[in-house]
């Protein structure tokens, strides 16, 4: 944390935030509430029409905090103040992490179709020459649109992903894009989607995974039918 000394009030506000974040999904509530108590303060420094794209962003982050917690009438009032400033100002903050953090969120959040836009603005931001980094974004915003029923738009950068993927067989995302791009393509390209569900068995089976290859198979089931 002795690093955040040398950032910005927008930096030091979204490092806080990250740590709160991880703090969260390693179950440490009271480490998480700090952090997010102290974002949210930290917001008053920042420039008004920034702290106006930070606050939703702690705010969400005590909401799942509080579904976490099972104080669920909370989590709903946090949510519903995020989710009313979202609303009436469009975020446009020019820092890809802030759209990576709010965008990863938002999909926690089940908020698949408001995630969107904050996926495709980290995407356009990003400035980081790790391809996989990259490759794990476009499969996020394509896993975003398929969810949402926009099958066409979800192939995209589904494809794309997943082209990166297979240069880095190591990686261990590339069976769950590939089903997942199969289910984008199940009506549009059948043949293909196949394909797709085979390719992420075998990748499995080849790994000795022979449950993990079990999605892969039903759903290589489901499109014979």
């Amino acid at each position: 944390m002795g690093a955040c000394s040398n950032l910005s009030p927008v930096e030091k506000c979204l490092a806080i935030i990250a740590h709160g974040a991880d703090a969260l999904r390693d179950g440490n509530f009271i480490l998480a509430e700090g952090a997010f108590r102290l974002a949210l303060a930290l917001t008053k420094a920042a420039p008004p029409e920034q702290a106006r794209d930070l606050v939703p962003l702690v705010l969400l982050n005590i909401s799942r905090l509080r579904q976490k917690q099972d104080r669920e009438e909370e989590a709903r009032q946090f949510r519903e103040q995020a989710t009313a400033q979202l609303e009436q100002n469009t975020p446009g903050l020019p820092n890809a992490f802030f759209h990576l953090l709010m965008a990863s969120l938002l999909m926690e959040l089940g908020e698949y179709r408001r995630a969107i836009p904050f996926w495709e603005h980290a995407i356009q931001l990003d400035d980081c020459e790790n391809p996989i980094d990259m490759a794990d974004m476009l499969s996020s915003v394509g896993k975003c649109y398929n969810r949402t029923g926009l099958k066409d738009h979800a192939a995209i950068p589904l494809r794309a992903a997943v082209k990166t993927f297979r240069k880095h067989p190591e990686d261990p995302r590339l069976p769950a894009v590939l089903i997942t791009l199969g289910n984008a393509l199940r009506k549009s390209a059948p043949a293909e989607a196949e394909s797709c569900y085979w390719e992420a068995a075998d990748l499995q089976v080849g790994r000795g995974r022979f449950l993990s290859a079990t999605p892969a198979w039903g759903n290589i089931g489901n499109s014979m039918l």
